[in-house]
């Protein structure tokens, strides 16, 4: 034991604890959704929202009407650790709204392919009937950008 009364052992269980509370929290923090316009950002299918068996397959993004349209869940398909990003969402007309997603951070992501749910504010000015949701996908590492247009449903 030294001087100060601590030994080599408890400064070495000492830095083994914050290199362990450390990781984790790296882990935890890992592709975070900074920046986006999501009120809540959910890994999976939103409580509340069903999947037909086709929009479970994940070949397309889902736009659905949540809180009587209060809000709009719009689920994404891809890494789970490392979802796409909504950066904006802009009433083109009472029936268009574009929506513009940015890709996650430059981290590694998990390979796996699952559904994230984004809830997001509808905007003002949207109209009462049948709306299209035009969502733009800003290029990933070694991928291309891409764009789509999804009606929202109830």
């Amino acid at each position: 034991m030294n001087s100060s009364g601590v030994n080599a052992s408890s400064r070495f269980r000492f830095a083994a604890a914050v290199t362990v509370a450390a990781s984790i929290a790296l882990v935890l923090a890992g592709c975070s959704p900074a920046g986006s316009i999501a009120t809540e950002t959910i890994r999976g299918v939103a409580p509340g929202v069903t999947l037909t068996d086709n929009e479970g397959l994940g070949e397309t993004p889902i736009a659905v009407w949540t809180d009587d349209r209060a809000t709009l869940t719009v689920i994404t398909w891809g890494s789970s650790g490392c979802p796409s990003v909504p950066r904006s969402l802009e009433v083109a007309s009472e029936s268009v709204l574009v929506l513009r997603f940015a890709p996650p951070t430059d981290q590694a992501c998990t390979a796996d392919f699952a559904p994230t749910s984004h809830v997001l504010t509808t905007p003002a000015g949207v109209g009462a009937g049948a709306v299209t949701a035009d969502m733009i996908f800003e290029a990933r590492q070694g991928e291309d950008p891409f764009a789509i247009s999804v009606p929202v449903r109830d």
